[in-house]
């Protein structure tokens, strides 16, 4: 009698090692999930050409990073390169003469334009000027500090 529970008993675990083992073949394989892929907006702008009215608009927006899955994330800082024509008199020609101008900024801890750069490509924005944001630091998913893709700007 003890040699037939024991046999028994040894069969259903056996059968349930098994069975347990059958599961586990049959369960999905894991995939790895895809690595992330950022990008830099700012307002409705991405890279690329962008109106000079929009970019007007866009001004006081702040400079964002998103992930290919939806994800937003804050800037914590950022360069802004604006390059643009200017013209001036010269004083003794007397003619307009024009001259490619260059302006660089780094802002710190903010992801927004100061009022001073505000107003100065609202000013100064027309066709032919370009806006660069480079060297855009946000803190990602696990908290890490890291760079953006850059943002380019045709305004036209």
């Amino acid at each position: 009698m003890k040699n037939t529970l024991l046999i028994l008993l040894m069969s259903i675990l056996c059968v349930s090692a098994f069975s347990q083992n059958k599961k586990k073949l049959e369960s999905k394989p894991v995939v790895a999930a895809a690595p992330l892929v950022y990008t830099s907006v700012w307002g409705p702008i991405k890279n690329g050409e962008a109106l000079s009215a929009q970019v007007v608009s866009t001004l006081p927006a702040p400079l964002l990073v998103k992930d290919n899955e939806g994800t937003v994330y804050t800037v914590s800082g950022f360069r802004i390169n604006y390059s643009f024509k200017s013209t001036y008199k010269d004083e003794e020609t007397q003619q307009t003469k024009s001259v490619k101008d260059f302006r660089v900024m780094d802002i710190n801890k903010s992801n927004k334009l100061t009022i001073d750069w505000i107003e100065s490509i609202k000013d100064n924005i027309k066709s032919g000027d370009q806006i660069l944001f480079n060297k855009i630091l946000f803190r990602n998913a696990s908290g890490k500090l890291q760079y953006a893709p850059d943002l380019k700007i045709a305004v036209q």
